[in-house]
């Protein structure tokens, strides 16, 4: 796009609305396919950023996808443009997937920080979580209804799946040209003839 003189913040919500798209359509499957409920799906969609509260007993991926997405956001210069807060949701649920799900304290601090996720969305999740091998454990009923609890104060969206069809709204900025219009020579070949300058 950059390549072609399109105009950087025409590039920025374009990226915007490519990245709301990839983290709507992951977090969909998400949420209806149970396989993609375990900790190891969590971390190849994401790297969990040093919370001492992992408990998951699979092997490190070094795949991790909204990792490189943010990557290449600060490569291209467009860390700025809100496209990595619509992985938010995406990110969080990653998130949730790998943090440990027993006690009164991981309830509340679930609660605290999957704040871009729907009541509905957690309960899902949570209720979708799937153990990859023997040394963890299906989260237990009593846990969701501990963290739906506190849940209930949110007064946030019943809706599961995410609108893949939203669109943002695009401003398109005037930027005028640094050449001069009477300066500007129309090629022979566009056949404007007809057309006379003033």
């Amino acid at each position: 796009m950059c390549q072609n003189g399109l105009d950087p913040e025409i590039v920025r919500q374009a990226v915007k609305q490519l990245f709301f798209l990839i983290g709507a359509v992951t977090l969909n499957s998400l949420f209806l396919r149970k396989d993609m409920c375990s900790c190891r799906k969590g971390m190849q969609i994401s790297v969990l950023n040093g919370s001492p509260t992992v408990l998951c007993s699979s092997a490190f991926y070094s795949r991790c996808n909204i990792s490189y997405l943010e990557e290449w956001l600060k490569d291209k210069n467009l860390q700025n443009n809100l496209a990595k807060e619509t992985l938010e949701p995406l990110s969080q649920a990653a998130w949730l997937l790998q943090v440990k799900k027993t006690t009164d304290s991981d309830a509340k601090e679930i609660y605290e920080r999957c704040t871009s996720l729907s009541a509905v969305q957690i309960i899902k999740i949570l209720n979708s979580y799937t153990p990859i091998d023997d040394f963890e454990k299906r989260v237990t009923p009593s846990f969701v209804r501990k963290v739906q609890a506190l849940l209930n104060s949110r007064e946030d969206s019943s809706h599961l799946m995410l609108d893949t069809k939203y669109l943002f709204q695009v401003t398109f900025p005037f930027t005028p040209s640094p050449h001069a219009l009477e300066m500007i020579q129309i090629p022979s070949s566009f056949k404007l003839g007809f057309l006379n300058r003033l």
